[in-house]
């Protein structure tokens, strides 16, 4: 395998790495997803409303994504992309050269899957009839519905949550309303998981008590690296800020951008934050990455009493987040960086304006496990690697204050306190399962000082 060095300290991982999941990745799922758009695309071009130019075009799309399915089954080499129109092609032909001779299953995990995004919006781009199409809305929306038990669930536990911080701020009862930061947090963490059964679900007089206390601690024995202590007393250290704006970038479409939604309004709810800013991806990405379209979506299916049935506490809490956003009090941004190849070490070069937005934020959280490999540049650390090392230019010094909410789903997990910790979780799950299986999970924190 190339020993390609991201910097000094760290390689990162390759697709040929065995025993890996990014060998996994390449070798089993890759085709099967562009097998999907393949599929989409003929499914959407079968339909009765499709003029025949937009038809016709279909077939070409189908036949160029067909072409990058083989090459993925034959291991080819990955090859500079065709321009398309876009101005950052030239970038990703640049990293592509800059990574040498390299192939599918023998590539840098990391760049080789945003090349294939990048692949597919390429053709699509390239058309006439089919440039702002979203190839994965189909499967984003059918499985958002299949989460109808957890979505009307959660609207029953938000609308508690809100009446819970309200006695709480009354009452000044600062130890409840840091175990309901909890919850909410713990709710936005494992909100791709669709399982509730991992939360705590406590009442105020709960909260207030030992059990309660207990049933959190049992809720959080599976995040390996757990600074939500310091995550708290930074927002209580620094309540008296006149803006404190705080910004998540995204992950999935679903089940998990309405409980990432539901935090922001929550943090403005109980007044942690002044202003949230919701940062989408530009074009369809990693399958269920929130694109803009997926915003309004989100709220057409919420609307929807064939999607959602359950309409007692969905009915009180959709009015509360379409007022958020139509207050600006919720905003939602794109930006082109989160669609290139860089990882976020290498935003400040790359990506200076954003950068610099970035550290003016009171707090900017990433969700998932794709922004959680790009802060750590995907690196094979040492889990015992502190997180603020991991994070390289965004560490120390960075003036980024950055939490990271991510169910753990790769080959890079650092800030392990221990190597004893690292040996116990071995023996929980062997063969690294903890760092893959989704059932563990981070909730990391620096302050950039």
């Amino acid at each position: 395998m190339p020993s390609a060095t991201m910097n000094a300290q760290v390689r990162a991982v390759w697709t040929s790495e065995e025993g890996s999941m990014a060998k996994q990745t390449a070798e089993t799922r890759w085709a099967k997803i562009i097998q999907g758009t393949i599929d989409d695309i003929g499914e959407t071009a079968a339909a009765d409303d499709v003029d025949g130019q937009k038809r016709a075009e279909s077939i070409a799309i189908q036949i160029a994504l067909k072409a990058i399915q083989k090459r993925i089954e034959q291991n080819k080499p990955l090859t500079p992309l065709p321009d398309d129109g876009k101005l950052d092609i030239q970038d990703w032909n640049k990293q592509l050269a800059a990574i040498g001779e390299c192939s599918w299953i023998n590539c840098p995990w990391l760049f080789g899957e945003c090349y294939m995004y990048r692949s597919i919006q390429r053709i699509l781009n390239s058309s006439k009839h089919w440039q702002n199409y979203d190839v994965f809305k189909r499967q984003k929306d059918s499985t958002f519905v299949k989460s109808r038990a957890a979505v009307e669930e959660l609207a029953s536990r938000y609308m508690q949550i809100v009446a819970d911080t309200r006695l709480a701020q009354n009452e000044s009862k600062e130890d409840a309303k840091k175990l309901l930061f909890i919850e909410m947090t713990e709710i936005a963490l494992w909100g791709n998981a669709t399982d509730l059964s991992l939360l705590a679900n406590l009442t105020l007089e709960d909260l207030q008590k030992l059990q309660g206390r207990e049933a959190i601690k049992k809720s959080q024995r599976n995040i390996v690296d757990n600074d939500i202590d310091d995550v708290w007393a930074y927002l209580q250290r620094t309540a008296g800020q006149a803006s404190r704006q705080i910004d998540i970038v995204l992950d999935n479409a679903g089940f998990e951008f309405f409980t990432d939604v539901l935090y922001a309004a929550y943090l403005l709810e109980a007044g942690i934050s002044t202003s949230v800013r919701l940062h989408t991806k530009e074009f369809p990405w990693f399958v269920s990455d929130v694109i803009p379209s997926d915003v309004e979506s989100l709220f057409e299916h919420l609307d929807s009493s064939e999607c959602f049935p359950g309409r007692e506490y969905l009915d009180q809490v959709i009015p509360r987040l379409r007022k958020f956003f139509q207050s600006g009090a919720i905003t939602t941004t794109s930006d082109p960086f989160w669609t290139t190849p860089f990882s976020f070490h290498e935003m400040p070069s790359e990506a200076p304006a954003l950068f610099k937005e970035l550290q003016h934020s009171y707090l900017v959280i990433f969700k998932g496990d794709l922004n959680y490999r790009k802060l750590t540049r995907d690196g094979m650390w040492p889990h015992i690697t502190t997180y603020e090392k991991a994070l390289g230019p965004l560490g120390k010094e960075s003036d980024v204050k950055i939490l990271a909410l991510r169910t753990n789903k790769s080959d890079v997990c650092v800030g392990v306190p221990t190597q004893s910790k690292v040996d116990a979780l071995n023996e929980q799950a062997p063969g690294g399962a903890w760092i893959r299986n989704g059932k563990y999970a981070v909730v990391s924190f620096n302050e950039g000082r």
